[in-house]
Formats: C-alpha cells, structure tokens, sequence
C-alpha cells in the first residue's frame, strides 16, 4: 500500500508530466502542470464546455452508484418506495446543475486567486503532503458541514431550505443530492474548495478527496454502510450532524442510546425481523 501510495504522490507531483501529452479534450485542455489547476479555462465558452465535460462525469457517477445502491438495497421496491426514489433523483440533478456551474465557476475565477496557487510547482508533494492536506480536508469539511448543517436546523433555514431534504426520512442513495440548491452549494462547493484557503492542496488530490466524499456521501445515504449515522439522523433530527463524525464528538451531539431510547429499525429490517419470528412461531 506504501508503495502504491509513494507511486500515485511521485505521479501526481512530478513537474515534467503535461496532461496534454496523453490525454486530448475537445475543445478544452488541462493546464501544462496540473499542479495549478485541473481544467485551463480562458473564456465563457470553455467554462460552459468545461460545466459540460464535470457535468457528464459527476452525473454518470451519481446515476450509476445510486442505481447500484437502490438495484441491490433489500428494501421492497413498493410503489411509495419507487416515487420516493423519483422524487429524490429529480431534486438531486436540479441541485447538481448548480453545484456544476459554482464548482467550474471557482476552478475558472476563484482558484487562481488563492495564495497556495501552483504551490507544488516549486515544492515537492510526496506521502507527508498527502496525508497533511486529507487529515485538513477531513477536518475542515466536518467543521463547515457541521456548522452549516446545525444552522440548516433553525426555524427560518429550516423552512427555507434544509426541511426540504428531510422530507426524506428512509432516505435511499439519490437523497445524497436531493436538497434545495442553497444548500447544495453551501456545503458542496464552498465546503469542498474551503480547504484550499488553509493549506497548499494539490489540486488532483484535492478534487480526489472531493470525489470520493461525494460517494462517501451516497452510501451513507443508502444507509448500510453509515459510520457517522447519517440514516440516525434523518429519523432522530437532532443528532449526528457532522459528515465524518468528528464535531459530533467533540459537541457531545451524536447519536445516545440514552437520549433516544427507542431504537431506530428501518421498516425493510422491521419486516424482516417480524417474518423471522413468526417463523420461530411456527416453528
């Protein structure tokens, strides 16, 4: 794993490796180094290509895992099931269009201006870099989540914008996406660029990070692979509300068998449980 690790960082930091050699977009090109940026935009039609080109990859990746979710999620495909799901997908591709044209919008106008900008042109980004920037996204991301998250939760914000998502409360991998586009910006893209201002992140690493959050995200959203609790927090409203866990600990606001003394069982595990006893009945 070491080794796997100290090949990707070497790739990914080496300054001589120009992206256009191996790789040809039409009519658009990453920039000579990809230590500045990952996509070179210089006018309004290569922003609307690049918006595109993210557009494709981000909603080809979020159809194709929800649907493996959903294909293989044991709970009944009833018909109120399948109208929630419809629900959820038409909300999420409305909130990722935005999210698509923010998140291009900050690679083409904003990233230049950040003081970190083409930092690993000139340093080395080897395995302690690499660990340094995911332990700070991690970190920053949970903070800015968190917080937006908790302020989502006031009367007014919660009318206005976070309520909606919670309409949602056996939620399936779709819901990941499927809230108010607000929100979606909040803490998608400013959350996920947020990082950038605190330490020197190299940028295919850091949109790795972001990557590999969003599916993190959909799992947790599916709800039986959930570290945080996410699926908790959608039937409780009042615990878990960080994204990694870690403010929830510090803040003493994740999920306590005390506070919440009637467990939570999904009605697909409830029904599964209810036919295993009858059987023992039976039996």
């Amino acid at each position: 794993m070491k080794k796997f690790l100290l090949l990707i960082t070497s790739v990914i930091g080496s300054y001589c490796l120009n992206p256009n050699d191996y790789i040809t977009i039409p009519f658009l090109k990453f920039p000579d180094s990809l230590s500045y940026n990952v996509l070179e935009i210089n006018s309004i039609f290569e922003y609307l290509i690049a918006c595109l080109y993210i557009g494709l990859f981000y909603y080809s990746m979020y159809f194709c895992i929800s649907e493996i979710l959903i294909w293989s999620h044991p709970a009944p495909k009833t018909p109120e099931r399948v109208a929630q799901t419809k629900e959820e997908m038409r909300r999420g591709i409305k909130a990722l269009f935005y999210v698509i044209l923010l998140t291009t919008a900050i690679i083409w106008k904003v990233q230049p201006l950040n003081p970190y900008y083409g930092y690993y042109e000139t340093h080395e980004f080897g395995l302690k870099e690499f660990f340094i920037s995911l332990i700070i996204y991690m970190v920053t991301f949970d903070v800015w989540f968190y917080t937006s998250h908790i302020i989502g939760h006031t009367p007014f914000f919660w009318k206005h914008f976070h309520g909606e998502h919670h309409e949602f409360v056996e939620c399936g991998a779709y819901a990941q996406d499927a809230v108010h586009p607000v929100e979606a910006l909040i803490q998608g893209p400013i959350g996920h660029f947020l990082p950038t201002f605190i330490y020197p992140f190299h940028p295919v690493c850091h949109h790795i990070f972001g990557l590999l959050t969003s599916i993190y995200a959909q799992f947790a959203h599916d709800g039986r692979w959930d570290p945080a609790g996410h699926t908790l927090h959608h039937y409780y409203y009042s615990c878990n509300f960080s994204i990694w866990g870690l403010c929830d600990f510090i803040f003493g606001t994740g999920y306590n068998q005390q506070k919440y003394p009637i467990p939570y069982i999904p009605t697909w595990l409830r029904s599964k449980i209810n036919n295993k006893n009858q059987d023992k009945k039976i039996m």
